[in-house]
């Protein structure tokens, strides 16, 4: 069979539901990836779907989709209240763990519309570079998502994008292809940082993508992006692995046999922190401003000579530039303040 026959083949496998995969823990495996930038068009329904959450609809989520003027007529969208887009991880998709936390945390904060990009075939494993190059296409097509809420009344600087890992890299290609305005503010969760290190801005996040681009490091250098990309970037703990409480005798002591989670709890840790900040307004208060970890550590910023602290998370100082460093507990809640 020749190589465009192949290809062929592959791309109407998958146009039909599916492909096999299964759930390992909190992670989804398929069979073969399903490449958008070989296989075009996005099906509304297999490819990429639009899941709404509000207070009215906490559990139960309203599926939405571009010109479906019945379904968001029907749903509980609420063009009164602010409007927050999760954009879900590599393996991952909106039922995952991170998506219910963060929807849990919103919810409980006050009213919001809580959006959440589903591309879970996308973005099985264990495929990455299938994976982060169909970012781009999912960027792409929220943005027409975001376009069309616009029309129907969308204030676009109400919008919040945040995401994680490979998600934050598909709300900065999401942000930059907007064309109803520009986007308000931008939140990476350790942004992912394999292949995107050497790519260009136009296909990851940066501080340009948007007004306000705020960015918590959690697993620089190995899954994350190892240098600082936004407006502010925090690094709690260094920003490295591992993270207080993600060793691999203290993983195993908290979820004995796990096959993901000591992978990817540094990792985690990024929505964590994030979410943990939504549901607490006074949490992680006292990120510094400073140069370097090593000064940050030695005291060397605590007189305020390179500005005051800020809270790392939902109610950061838009204000706030350059890296800032802060220590975390080891388990929640992992504010010290």
């Amino acid at each position: 069979m020749g190589l465009l026959s192949h290809f062929s083949l592959l791309c109407f496998i998958g146009s039909l539901p599916g492909p096999p995969g299964v759930s390992i823990e909190d992670a989804y495996v398929q069979l073969f990836p399903i490449d958008k930038g070989k296989c075009h068009g996005i099906d509304p329904v297999l490819d990429i779907t639009f899941q709404l959450f509000t207070r009215y609809n906490p559990l139960q989520p309203s599926s939405l989709r571009i010109d479906d003027e019945e379904s968001l007529r029907k749903s509980h969208f609420n063009f009164s209240e602010p409007t927050v887009i999760f954009f879900h991880a590599f393996f991952e998709s909106y039922q995952s763990t991170p998506g219910r936390l963060i929807r849990t945390a919103f919810l409980q904060r006050k009213d919001y519309n809580v959006l959440f990009v589903d591309a879970q075939r996308l973005e099985a494993g264990p495929w990455y570079l299938t994976a982060a190059k169909n970012t781009m296409v999912v960027g792409k097509y929220t943005a027409k998502f975001v376009d069309y809420l616009v029309s129907k009344g969308l204030h676009l600087p109400s919008l919040h994008l945040t995401g994680l890992s490979l998600g934050a890299q598909m709300a900065g290609v999401c942000a930059q292809t907007v064309k109803s305005g520009r986007i308000r503010r931008i939140t990476g969760m350790d942004p992912a940082g394999p292949l995107f290190a050497k790519w260009p801005n136009d296909v990851k996040l940066d501080a340009g993508d948007a007004d306000f681009v705020d960015v918590i490091h959690s697993d620089a250098g190995i899954f994350g992006y190892p240098t600082s990309v936004g407006h502010v970037d925090f690094w709690p703990n260094r920003g490295i692995a591992p993270q207080p409480g993600c060793t691999v005798k203290e993983i195993e002591a908290r979820n004995p046999g796990s096959l993901i989670e000591p992978l990817f709890c540094s990792h985690w840790r990024s929505y964590q922190f994030f979410a943990e900040s939504v549901i607490n307004p006074d949490a992680f208060r006292d990120a510094t401003p400073c140069p370097t970890w090593e000064n940050y550590i030695r005291g060397e910023c605590n007189n305020f000579e390179y500005g005051p602290t800020t809270s790392m998370g939902l109610y950061v100082d838009f204000e706030a530039r350059g890296d800032y460093f802060l220590k975390t507990n080891r388990e929640s809640p992992f504010s010290k303040t």
